[in-house]
């Protein structure tokens, strides 16, 4: 018998993410924030910080243009490859 989940199982992308996020610089926000601005449409951070998240939860289940729109605010500051499982050394 399998360990019952909550109904939002988080990956361990997403966390990765929120971690990240949590950790960013005062720089790193703004150009978050400077690139936000350049997409056409206003969105506060939590929006975009939201949108990027379920975009990487849902990934598989989107086209490519779908998560490049919602990640690109923060592909230069939380680059996709940092999210990956470090390899286990031995």
């Amino acid at each position: 018998m399998t360990p019952l989940l909550g109904p939002f199982p988080i990956s361990a992308v997403v966390a990765r993410f929120v971690d990240r996020l949590a950790g960013l610089s005062i720089d790193e926000w703004a150009a978050i924030q400077a690139t936000i601005g350049t997409v056409g449409v206003e969105l506060t951070m939590i929006e975009a910080s939201r949108n990027a998240a379920v975009a990487l939860a849902v990934r598989d289940l989107i086209s490519g243009d779908q998560f490049d729109h919602l990640y690109r605010p923060f592909r230069l500051v939380i680059p996709l490859d940092s999210l990956e499982a470090s390899p286990v050394l031995d």
